[in-house]
């Protein structure tokens, strides 16, 4: 059984249950927050649009939900460990105390 991880959608503020193998992206230091959305090819070049309202597409190496700290931000594919996709602005939610 895979282990499950909350992760918050940071446009909607809904909690979600993701399995700790869902792929995740780094957050572009440009990324437009108003869209926060990107989308991933099998190549693994990420598409996103950025604060200068350009689209912008970069090499990138996603990593899976697991290895990202508590609270941290970060992109997670939409589709879970697909290798393409697309991904949305989320925070891991931090564990209750």
């Amino acid at each position: 059984m895979r282990r499950m991880i909350p992760i918050v959608d940071l446009k909607t503020g809904a909690v979600l249950p993701r399995a700790s193998d869902t792929r995740t992206l780094d957050l572009p230091v440009d990324l437009d927050l108003e869209f926060a959305v990107a989308s991933l090819d099998a190549g693994s070049h990420v598409l996103y649009r950025s604060t200068r309202g350009k689209e912008v597409s970069c090499l990138v190496h996603p990593r899976p939900l697991s290895w990202r700290a508590r609270g941290e931000e970060c992109l997670v594919a939409d589709d879970g460990a697909a290798a393409a996709g697309h991904y949305t602005l989320c925070a891991v939610e931090p564990a209750a105390d």
